[in-house]
């Protein structure tokens, strides 16, 4: 990186008053940049300052900023044979301690049929070579052939038969071993059109169980995108009052009383979604007569896109989630609903829209009935050619992004202001990362500098939360063999492995204290070019930080990032209203480059633990190239 030879002063200031896929149509943009070299870079020797207010008023963290993503079935997570998390990856999911979970998933929330995770139970007992099962109802099962079955009171989940459906029986039956008696569960696999990962042994009652056994709340992505033909395929033609009663049959099963005896009503195909109290009695009968109150729910995911399943204009989105909420709030008043915003641009438009822009519109027409809007900031998120991921054009703009995100973050916020004047509708943030689309590679999306941009915007909501009106963040994602995963996981081995982003998220998570300090930064600047949806900027400060205080204020800590790709920064730290002992805890996250991962045998990227002598109000410290540092202090008496 070339020096600019300026300085970048920043505060975060405590107000005094108050997934699956991005938009790659839109993020294409052009990239200005010289393959293999870096944008910009910072001349080592320049120094920092970095000052914490202790004194002055301090903002309230919002603990659901810590929020992850739990794709649908399960993800290595779930153990289908004991129904329940595997113990290894329940342990480390329990140190990364997610306040809020979101399930489905991204874009597969707009083809899953949450029902079909509670499945049907037998009438007579099931015996291994029996040549039909009886079921308590008749299932829209006709293009379906794979299914599991369990045994009342068991946790284990037989391996896939194949069937076929004759209104209340499934006949034809191969691959079925043991005996099984009446009353036991029966589960489809998956519907065409469905991925061949898709099983349904991890649903909704597994999916709160989780949540419960982490001490999290939920929230919920409701099925906008595609509903069911009468023979039970997958079609995005399926009438608006299906996919609205699914949703709020959904509500009434989480929610819901057994004595409600409100009408549902049925949908324009013909089919009966019953009565509240219907639902309710499902999950009443199924072991969990106590209503969940899962409080967070969203209509839909990335609808603008046309690579979302029944991707939709603005205006057509903004009536549509006007059903939503008429019918899911009826159900339940007290949940919060979200609608679909668009992060980048923030004045653009969705991909099957002419003129309109897409926040503004979807605001204008359904913000006074929406809770929240969500938004899905993947800084950068492009693609290119694999090998641009390996250059330091690439690693400036993930170092950037951040700057890129809040300053959009921003601007969509003064839109929701405008478009909804009067009323305070919140933000959230309910996927984030990096998205280096051309590339299958887990040590693209899964690195320092992925773990970097992830704190680095952690710690930009939580210094502007009330400012913004962030009230919950997930990232993406929590466990999987996908790329982007916190907990890798081999389904070939068995084997876990820790990538940055956990170890970036743990250690915010251990060691933010309660009270949000004013925290000023002056820090040399570094320029980028533009790299997909992060814009060229002259001026991005290399230093970020964010100071914290206990209740009781004995302990202060200090988080800082250093974006630089090569130059460490000399930097002072002065303290105001907190005088502390001169020994002082160090936790680092960094690395020999931005690129370093934890894919290989031994990981490259691990928290290193430190000390310093020689803490005081003020005091000298350099930061690390390309680092996550964390500054423990305790109060002197």
């Amino acid at each position: 990186m070339e020096n600019s030879g300026c300085f970048t002063s920043v505060t975060r200031r405590p107000l005094r008053l108050r997934s699956a896929s991005p938009l790659f149509s839109l993020m294409l943009l052009a990239v200005l940049s010289f393959p293999g070299a870096a944008a910009a870079q910072e001349v080592a020797g320049q120094a920092g300052v970095i000052a914490v207010d202790a004194a002055g008023p301090a903002a309230t963290l919002n603990p659901l900023l810590f929020g992850q993503n739990v794709l649908f079935a399960g993800q290595g997570f779930w153990n289908p044979k004991t129904g329940n998390w595997d113990p290894e990856a329940e342990a480390l999911a329990k140190k990364l301690a997610p306040t809020i979970i979101r399930f489905p998933g991204g874009g597969v929330s707009d083809f899953y049929f949450w029902e079909d995770g509670l499945g049907y139970r037998t009438t007579e007992a099931v015996m291994g070579r029996s040549p039909s099962i009886t079921l308590e109802g008749s299932p829209p099962w006709e293009m379906v052939n794979r299914a599991r079955i369990k045994a009342p009171g068991s946790n284990t989940w037989s391996d896939p038969f194949t069937f076929m459906v004759l209104k209340n029986r499934l006949v034809g039956i191969m691959g079925l071993q043991g005996a099984y008696p009446a009353g036991s569960a029966v589960r489809l696999e998956r519907r065409p059109g469905q991925p061949d990962w898709f099983s349904h042994t991890f649903g909704a009652l597994e999916f709160m169980k989780s949540v419960r056994s982490l001490g999290a709340q939920a929230i919920i992505t409701v099925n906008y995108g595609t509903g069911l033909t009468k023979e039970g395929g997958i079609s995005p033609s399926a009438s608006l009052s299906q996919k609205v009663k699914r949703a709020a049959a959904w509500v009434a099963f989480m929610n819901g009383s057994p004595g409600d005896n409100r009408a549902l009503g049925a949908d324009e195909e013909g089919n009966d979604w019953r009565t509240v109290g219907y639902w309710a009695s499902r999950r009443a009968s199924l072991g969990h007569p106590e209503p969940f109150r899962v409080l967070y729910w969203e209509v839909g995911n990335e609808v603008y896109s046309k690579d979302e399943s029944g991707f939709v204009p603005a205006d057509k989105y903004g009536r549509d989630f006007l059903a939503f909420a008429k019918e899911m709030k009826a159900v339940d008043p007290a949940i919060k609903l979200g609608a679909v915003g668009l992060t980048f641009p923030p004045r653009g438009r969705g991909d099957a829209d002419a003129r309109a822009e897409w926040n503004p519109t979807v605001l204008k027409l359904a913000g006074e009935q929406m809770d929240f809007f969500i938004l899905h900031p993947y800084y950068p998120g492009g693609g290119q050619s694999k090998g641009f991921y390996k250059s330091g054009n690439w690693f400036t703009g993930v170092m950037a992004g951040t700057a890129q995100a809040m300053a959009d973050l921003r601007e969509i916020r003064s839109i929701m202001n405008a478009a909804v004047p009067g009323r305070q509708v919140g933000l959230a943030l309910t996927e984030y990362g990096i998205w280096p689309i051309a590339s299958q590679e887990a040590r693209d999306y899964s690195n320092l500098a992925r773990a970097l941009y992830d704190a680095d915007l952690l710690l930009g909501m939580i210094g502007e939360a009330s400012n913004l009106g962030i009230i919950l963040a997930n990232a993406w994602n929590l466990h999987g063999s996908n790329q982007t995963a916190y907990i890798g996981y081999n389904w070939s081995t068995g084997k876990r492995s820790l990538r940055p982003q956990y170890y970036a998220q743990e250690l915010l998570v251990k060691n933010i204290q309660p009270r949000i300090l004013e925290t000023k930064v002056t820090s040399p600047d570094f320029a980028t070019v533009q790299v997909f949806n992060v814009l060229a900027r002259a001026k991005i400060s290399v230093l970020a930080a964010l100071a914290s205080l206990s209740q009781d204020k004995s302990r202060l800590t200090l988080f800082v990032i250093n974006r630089s790709l090569t130059a460490a920064v000399k930097t002072t730290i002065r303290i105001q209203g907190f005088t502390p002992k001169a020994r002082a805890a160090i936790r680092t996250l960094g690395g020999g480059s931005a690129g370093d991962h934890n894919e290989d045998a031994a990981p490259a990227v691990v928290p290193l633990e430190g000390a310093l002598d020689y803490a005081a109000p003020e005091f000298p410290y350099t930061f690390k190239a390309h680092s996550l540092t964390v500054l423990e202090f305790q109060a002197k008496n």
